[in-house]
């Protein structure tokens, strides 16, 4: 079933303020507030009585919140778990920023930020910058809390960070919800418990981070292909190798261990770059610059156009270092 689609802006103004963090959102470096969805949305995206986080650009860069949209998109396209991200302005102040789907339910599921184990497995874990955030503990942790298969799910998360350019997937964002459901009666007797619990990854949620944000746009024209891809090459994931080589992982590097020592996680990765429609991809970018935002607000057709060039020569790079040693 096709998702709905967005046509318009969505305005907040007069959505109810989260009591408790009402103004701002503690975390984060962009300015942020949770704001509560009307029980008759006019829009079919936006789900009834529900959490959503309206989120700012960076001053510097007034056009970063479309990078949380476009990750939205290639993440259906990849078929990568990302919350849903729309286009929102409040008319009441004139700011405009991504509106994102709270992707779960308060009170009834948990989410553990991967942070939260991070700093109780490794001593002095430094929480500002997350030095020791790192690939082997967190497929440590993963295959413990998970089961072994979680590397799919993992990796599949390198992949779309990779091909987004996502620079910022630190230890607070990623992590596990807790999704507790009724057992049937007769594991209820069996087990003397009425409910099961099961750990699984949180959607892929914080992705402004990405998708070229900091390149002004007047500055496009100088960016020939040789500059695009040392920008592209140098590109690296927050996340370190081993608690022994504190190393930033490179996008492109990720992709290059996963070819050489896991055949059945590339094997995934590829199978989801192949059902990347890249017609589809242009056709949401179109979308995307038509929306009628606010005019300093737009997606321009220019930052539409690189955002589209960087991402499909990124695709062709990483489908490249997937299959180096086959």
């Amino acid at each position: 079933m096709p998702l709905p689609i967005q046509l318009n802006p969505i305005d907040i103004a007069e959505w109810r303020r989260h009591g408790e963090f009402s103004e701002a959102y503690p975390e984060g470096a962009r300015p942020k507030r949770i704001v509560v969805s009307p029980h008759d949305p006019v829009q079919a995206v936006i789900v009834p009585n529900w959490q959503y986080m309206f989120k700012l650009s960076d001053e510097k860069y007034p056009e970063q919140y479309w990078a949380e949209l476009i990750a939205y998109q290639i993440g259906l396209l990849l078929k990568i778990e990302v919350p849903p991200a729309h286009a929102a302005f409040d008319s009441m102040t004139g700011e405009c920023g991504s509106l994102s789907e709270w992707f779960y339910a308060p009170g009834e599921d948990v989410f553990f930020a991967a942070g939260y184990f991070f700093y109780r497995e490794i001593r002095n874990f430094d929480k500002d910058k997350g030095t020791q955030h790192n690939l082997l503990t967190a497929q440590k942790l993963s295959a413990n809390f998970i089961n072994e298969d979680q590397i799919f799910d993992f990796w599949s998360m390198l992949l779309f960070d990779s091909l987004i350019g996502n620079t910022d997937r630190h230890q607070d964002n990623w992590g596990y919800l807790i999704t507790s459901s009724p057992n049937t009666k007769s594991v209820a007797r069996r087990k003397g418990e009425q409910y099961g619990v099961r750990l699984k990854f949180a959607p892929w949620f914080d992705n402004g981070t990405s998708l070229g944000y900091q390149i002004i746009e007047r500055k496009f024209s100088q960016w020939d292909d040789v500059r695009l891809d040392n920008f592209i090459i140098k590109g690296t994931h927050h996340i370190r190798w081993a608690p022994d080589n504190l190393t930033q992982v490179g996008h492109l590097e990720s992709m290059d261990f996963i070819s050489k020592h896991n055949p059945a996680v590339r094997a995934l990765l590829l199978r989801k770059l192949k059902q990347f429609d890249t017609l589809r991809f242009r056709e949401m970018m179109d979308r995307l610059v038509d929306l009628p935002m606010p005019q300093h607000a737009r997606l321009t057709r220019a930052r539409a156009n690189f955002v589209i060039r960087l991402t499909l020569r990124r695709m062709k790079l990483i489908t490249e270092k997937l299959n180096a040693h086959h």
